[in-house]
């Protein structure tokens, strides 16, 4: 198989998804949107999966390739193929079935507790967003946090969404608060089974 990743900063790559992705021999095909990768000519009918991966963009803005990612989404979905969104991969998915985005009322930045809907567990995981989306109508809420918003879903079985990031590795979080001229925080255990359970289940059940 091989899976399109969407990567919009030099900061936020695949990380431990290529791990799993080598371990599955699994191709990843990543296209830098950030050093101006044109996806807007890209053929959906042609691919087997997507990832989108994190960025400090707003799925409010008005870039062509935002657009253009939202129109590969809803084509996958019609398809019946596997998309995985991340942060703002995820917000990508919401709005690209009609649910909004907005400006939270308490960005979440650094390791965070998330509780899993289905067991009631809480486990941690990396934050690093100041938006976050609504419920999509028709989708299943996975994840919440103690401000019970959206924190992850899945839509038509074959589409998940995640607000959090298991696949940042220490290296790329301390990038990122470097980045925000932030001191790094120090690493707290991340649920990296639990990232590789979805991208089994998505990618290759």
């Amino acid at each position: 198989m091989q899976i399109e990743v969407m990567q919009h900063t030099p900061i936020e790559e695949p990380g431990a998804i290529a791990v799993w992705a080598q371990e599955h021999d699994v191709e990843l095909n990543v296209h830098r949107i950030d050093i101006g990768d044109d996806i807007k000519t890209l053929n959906p009918a042609a691919m087997d999966a997507l990832i989108v991966l994190g960025g400090p963009q707003s799925v409010n803005d008005d870039d062509d390739w935002l657009a253009a990612e939202r129109i590969i989404i809803r084509s996958l979905a019609k398809l019946g193929r596997p998309v995985l969104g991340i942060c703002l991969g995820a917000q990508q998915i919401v709005r690209a079935f009609g649910a909004p985005v907005f400006t939270a009322d308490e960005p979440e930045y650094g390791y965070q507790q998330v509780r899993d809907l289905a067991s009631g567990a809480d486990f941690t995981a990396f934050q690093w967003h100041g938006e976050e989306m609504a419920e999509l109508p028709g989708a299943k809420q996975l994840y919440t946090n103690a401000a019970g918003t959206n924190e992850g879903f899945v839509y038509h079985d074959n589409i998940v969404g995640l607000q959090f990031h298991l696949e940042m590795t220490s290296a790329m979080i301390d990038e990122l608060y470097a980045s925000e001229n932030k001191m790094p925080v120090a690493d707290q255990p991340v649920a990296v089974d639990r990232l590789n359970a979805i991208l089994d289940q998505l990618f290759t059940a």
